[in-house]
């Protein structure tokens, strides 16, 4: 009697067995996704690119079943060892935020094959390893588009690195929209409050009266200036309306929560990533936050919305 009800049970078994090894991916369905990705040193409560990141996973872990696992930068916790901990964790997918992480990423995305790595703020590439850049150049533009609507004096003040593609797109986003404005440049290190303070001072003497930065230190101080001078300001890196809600008229924003849940919801249909290292409007990966002035909001979201739509055709 036995062997009559073992031979059926074993068949199923070995059909079981025999489908899991042609589809290995299928043995995985059920499984939940690790993804672990390394923080800056800036730490979570940055309200920027750490905080956003964090966002984008969270709504991945409700959404896309999945749990994940994060490390932070420290004098003591390296790139090199946060990389191989998650990796030793288990990790299916490690994500980092900044070029510093690049060399750690190459070298750990070879030893660790089976491992997807995306690398942002590069444009690393391999046959696990993703580097992607955001086009904050599109980001700027958009930011000198409200800038030119805004101003009354004719006056805008940008400060930041003299290279910076925050500062390209702003001043062409300003001279599409108005030659009539003005664009002032100081040029400090994002890090440096201090000189942005100073840098705000300085151009609300001379009479601007929008003011934008790059992401950091000196463009949070930049904002408070702002606020102190009742002048308006652009913010940068996330939605800043927070630190100077009567002054900040929108910011240029790095979208990185939604790609982070783009990405890994692509990942979990086996779907291909982006062939294309610079994402920007077309991926939503870039944009203004909503205009939070209300006296000047349709003026300056009519304006925002052409000159978006218009960099999309152009691509």
């Amino acid at each position: 009697m036995y062997k009559y009800i073992l031979i059926p049970i074993c068949a199923l078994i070995l059909c079981y067995l025999s489908g899991c090894a042609a589809n290995p991916a299928a043995a995985k369905l059920d499984e939940e996704k690790r993804i672990g990705i390394v923080l800056t040193e800036a730490g979570l409560g940055d309200q920027e690119g750490n905080d956003l990141a964090i966002e984008g996973l969270t709504k991945a872990r409700d959404r896309l079943d999945i749990i994940y696992s994060y490390k932070e930068i420290t004098a003591e916790l390296t790139y090199e060892k946060a990389l191989k901990e998650l990796a030793q964790e288990g990790m299916d997918t490690i994500i980092t935020l900044e070029t510093a992480a690049e060399d750690a990423v190459i070298s750990e995305s070879k030893v660790n094959p089976d491992t997807t790595y995306i690398a942002f703020e590069t444009e690393l590439e391999g046959e696990n390893l993703f580097g992607y850049s955001f086009d904050t150049k599109q980001a700027g533009y958009l930011a000198g588009v409200a800038a030119a609507t805004v101003t009354q004096s004719g006056k805008a003040g940008f400060i930041g690195g003299s290279s910076s593609a925050y500062l390209e797109g702003f001043e062409q986003g300003i001279a599409d929209t108005s030659k009539d404005t003005e664009l002032l440049v100081r040029e400090t290190s994002p890090d440096d409050k201090a000189a942005g303070s100073k840098a705000a001072k300085e151009m609300i003497a001379e009479e601007a009266d929008i003011l934008f930065a790059e992401p950091g230190d000196a463009g949070k101080a930049m904002l408070q200036q702002a606020a102190l001078a009742n002048v308006y300001a652009i913010g940068a890196g996330g939605d800043q309306s927070y630190l100077a809600p009567e002054n900040v008229v929108t910011s240029a924003q790095v979208q990185i929560d939604h790609i982070i849940f783009d990405f890994l919801e692509r990942l979990s249909k086996g779907k291909e990533l982006p062939e294309n290292h610079m994402i920007g409007l077309e991926e939503q990966a870039v944009g203004l936050s909503p205009i939070a002035v209300v006296s000047i909001t349709d003026t300056v979201e009519g304006k925002v919305h052409t000159a978006t739509q218009k960099l999309l055709e152009s691509e």
